[in-house]
């Protein structure tokens, strides 16, 4: 089933050893987060089922990111809008992907690096973990916390590594849910990005998950603004740009 990772039972399952109020809701048919009085709902895709996220917990705010933009759906269900939409970087596994010639470049550029890949343990390729906080300091951002990569299962997780000359280079780590793959961390060093490492490791991982029999590959937020390389980078290998439905709320339907 192509979900997204927010909706998924290894994402819920995982925020729940981990320590967070993660639930499942099965009249709803949706994953949810409670945060004090507010009630967490990312990537919603069933319009449908609006007057029912909001009985989940009548008694808190509803906070909602669906998956596709339903505006009108949305206010008639007395959601407001607090914030416009992202949008993801989406790859069709089940049909041939369309490379700009810029990034087809870039991969024959790559081809003396050595690809390895594996599933993710949380032992062994901690050197990834620490690599990825540093690069968040130097580059300013926040990403998922890395116990989600530390808890999912070891059979749904694809690592991706590149060597030069026996170091390794660069790295692409994916989590799988139903029949989708969503990135999740990515690390280069100079050397890697020298030698357009990720180029051949995304192509790699494309052609390993199709293997696989999956469906979709997410990678993740697209900011054209504060992070038009790696923006440019996901549109070149082929991604598809789609919209999400943005930032939605709705008051407590009890205790009003």
């Amino acid at each position: 089933m192509k979900t997204a990772l927010q909706q998924s039972h290894h994402f819920t399952n995982t925020l729940q050893v981990a320590g967070v109020k993660a639930f499942y809701d099965e009249m709803a048919q949706v994953h949810f987060v409670e945060r004090g009085p507010v009630t967490y709902i990312a990537r919603s895709t069933d319009m449908d089922q609006l007057p029912a996220l909001r009985r989940i917990n009548p008694r808190s705010f509803c906070v909602l990111n669906p998956d596709s933009p339903s505006p009108d759906a949305l206010r008639r269900a007395g959601f407001r809008q607090l914030m416009t939409a992202a949008s993801v970087a989406e790859i069709d596994l089940t049909q041939p992907v369309q490379t700009h010639p810029k990034w087809r470049a870039a991969l024959r550029k790559s081809q003396p690096a050595t690809v390895q890949h594996r599933a993710f343990d949380a032992t062994n390729d901690g050197w990834l973990l620490k690599a990825d906080r540093v690069q968040q300091r130097q580059k300013r951002y926040r990403a998922m916390p890395h116990a989600i990569a530390q808890l999912w299962p070891k059979h749904d997780t694809h690592l991706l590594t590149a060597t030069l000359d026996t170091t390794t280079v660069a790295a692409l780590l994916f989590l799988i849910h139903g029949s989708t793959a969503t990135y999740h961390i990515g690390w280069s060093d100079e050397a890697g990005r020298q030698a357009s490492a990720h180029n051949l490791l995304l192509a790699t991982a494309i052609s390993q998950l199709r293997t696989r029999g999956l469906q979709r590959l997410d990678l993740g937020s697209v900011d054209t603004e504060n992070s038009a390389g790696l923006a440019r980078f996901k549109i070149r290998a082929g991604a598809r740009v789609r919209p999400l439905g943005g930032t939605w709320a709705a008051l407590p339907l009890f205790g009003r």
